[in-house]
């Protein structure tokens, strides 16, 4: 009895010093290997949500342990392990990992100013140029919009000095881009091949559009179920063959992708000193915070001690574990994936349907998967926000 009180005022005693709660789904910062009846759960929903494609993993102690896909990656073939998703702004890790394997190799400087290599000619007039740096793009806060043709006169401006603030921006990483090209004197797709698609062995990962090279890839579909080629969207307008973007639309499948969350975590491309810095929170998101522990008294995630971006990926950090991971969305395509440190713990989740269908399947699905997912919150409030 003695025995079982002194564990009751324990467990007391670090829930009022605010200690993370243990999640349902297993031990903090880890997934548990999924059963034939979670597959089950999954494509239930999915028909539910009429999800064309998707596809799973999870990873155990970085390793992909699981996987699971759903549907078909065109008309008669089924999804397998050799689809390949349009994973959106999940883009940017990858130009991220880049960029940070560079640096460590001594050929940029996080905090030298951009301009020595590339001046848009938008911005070529304000002095606030010569402040922009990788880091400042990499933590969201180098002052450009997310895009310029977001804007009334469709131009690039700095919307605040950069490094002052946090603003969401794939601007930032199509100008990094311009700039590393520049400065290396290399196509930016061949620089992020080299660096880390080859090296991590992303066989099936395309950054630059190559129309010759459109097998297994999961087809893009409106609401009125028309398909659309790959790289288009339904106003018409198509991505030019070799073109990029270090932002939008990389093309991989769960099991490269898996192999690129393995590296992450063991930090294979660089030394120690740089994979802490990539996990140390630098910028504060705001009302846009994963986890809204200050307005909502029961959040449905543990609340992190620190959270925001790090070096191109979002960081929860939640003091015995962390979590680093990316979203991406766009006309139709959902996608989310993230590795929980020092576990090495992971979660992938890809979608390919019309957006709106979705955002209604993430939170079920993700909820299935892994219930204490940081991420989970923020998809619960996207999907009552777009709920009629």
């Amino acid at each position: 009895m003695r025995h079982l009180m002194m564990v009751a005022l324990l467990a007391l005693a670090a829930c009022a010093a605010g200690d993370v709660r243990e999640p349902e789904g297993g031990p903090a910062g880890r997934v548990r290997v999924p059963g034939p009846a979670v597959a089950a759960r999954l494509d239930a929903i999915l028909r539910e949500h009429r999800i064309i494609t998707a596809g799973f993993g999870v990873i155990r102690n970085g390793e992909l342990a699981w996987s699971h896909y759903f549907g078909e990656e065109s008309a008669g073939v089924p999804a397998d392990a050799a689809t390949r998703f349009n994973v959106a702004s999940i883009t940017k890790t990858v130009v991220a990992e880049t960029v940070l394997r560079i640096v460590d190799d001594g050929e940029l400087d996080l905090d030298e100013p951009l301009a020595r290599y590339w001046v848009d000619p938008d911005v070529a007039g304000d002095p606030r140029r010569l402040a922009l740096t990788a880091r400042q793009v990499l933590d969201h806060t180098s002052g450009f919009p997310n895009w310029r043709f977001f804007r009334s006169d469709r131009k690039l401006a700095f919307e605040h000095a950069p490094g002052s603030r946090y603003g969401y921006s794939g601007e930032g990483f199509e100008y990094l881009a311009r700039a590393l090209a520049n400065k290396l004197g290399e196509p930016f797709p061949d620089i992020v091949r080299r660096t880390v698609l080859e090296p991590v062995g992303m066989h099936d990962t395309a950054i630059a559009v190559d129309r010759s090279r459109l097998q297994h890839v999961a087809r893009p579909v409106d609401e009125a179920g028309k398909a659309h080629g790959v790289y288009c969207r339904p106003e018409g307008w198509c991505r030019p063959d070799g073109s990029y973007s270090a932002a939008d639309d990389l093309l991989t499948t769960v099991p490269d992708y898996a192999r690129f969350l393995a590296d992450v975590h063991r930090g294979t491309g660089y030394a120690a000193a740089m994979a802490r810095e990539r996990d140390r929170v630098q910028s504060d998101r705001g009302d846009e915070r994963l986890v809204d522990c200050a307005g909502d008294p029961r959040p449905q995630a543990p609340c992190p001690h620190t959270q925001g971006y790090g070096l191109g990926f979002e960081v929860a950090d939640f003091g015995r574990y962390r979590v680093l991971g990316h979203g991406g969305s766009d006309w139709s395509e959902q996608s989310v994936a993230y590795v929980y440190r020092p576990s090495g713990d992971g979660v992938i989740v890809f979608l390919n349907a019309p957006n709106a269908r979705t955002l209604q399947a993430m939170p079920e699905v993700l909820g299935v998967i892994d219930p204490s997912s940081p991420f989970l919150a923020r998809y619960r409030i996207w999907r009552a926000a777009h709920t009629p």
